[in-house]
C-alpha cells in the first residue's frame, strides 16, 4: 500500500512539474517570456520578426534604421523629383524676364507635392505608426522633432 501511495504522489510530483519544468511556448521568433517575472528568453538563434512579442534584444533597433533608411530614401527620391522639375521649370520658362525674376510669392511659399510623393509619404507614415504606436496620439509636430532628433 505503501508503494501504491509512493508511486502516486511520484506520479504527481512529475505531473506538476513536468510541463512547468520545459520550456513555455516558444514564438516564431524563438523566444518565450516567463510570466512570472516578465522576463523574455531566447534561443541562441533567434530571429527578429515579432513585433510587440517577445524577440532578441536589438530587433527594435535594428526596425527603427531600416524605417530611418527607407524614410532618408524616400525623401531624397521627393527631393531629386522636385529638383529635376523645378529645373525643368526654369529651363522651359517662355516667360518675360520680369516674370522670371521675380516669382509668384505662393508658389514659393507653399509647395505642392505630387500625387506619387503624396503616396510615398502615406507609406513612410504608416510604416512608422506600425512601429511606433503610441505616435497615433500625439501632435505631428511632436513626431516631426522626435524624427528630426
Amino acid at each position: 500500500m505503501k508503494t501504491l501511495g509512493l508511486a502516486f504522489v511520484l506520479s504527481m510530483v512529475v505531473g506538476v512539474w513536468g510541463p512547468g519544468a520545459r520550456a513555455e511556448q516558444r514564438n516564431k521568433c524563438g523566444c518565450y517570456k516567463d510570466e512570472g517575472a516578465g522576463t523574455c528568453y531566447c534561443d541562441k538563434k533567434a530571429k527578429c520578426g515579432c513585433p510587440g512579442e517577445c524577440e532578441p534584444k536589438g530587433c527594435e533597433a535594428q526596425r527603427e534604421r531600416e524605417l530611418q533608411k527607407q524614410i532618408d530614401a524616400e525623401t531624397k527620391k521627393a527631393e531629386e523629383a522636385g529638383h529635376h522639375k523645378r529645373s525643368a521649370d526654369t529651363n522651359g520658362d517662355n516667360g518675360s524676364a520680369h516674370e522670371r525674376e521675380a516669382p509668384a510669392p505662393t508658389r514659393a511659399a507653399s509647395h505642392k507635392m505630387s500625387a506619387a510623393q503624396s503616396k510615398q509619404l502615406g507609406k513612410l507614415i504608416d510604416l512608422y505608426l506600425a512601429d511606433h504606436p503610441d505616435a497615433r496620439s500625439r501632435p505631428i509636430a511632436e513626431v516631426r522633432d522626435d524624427l528630426s532628433r
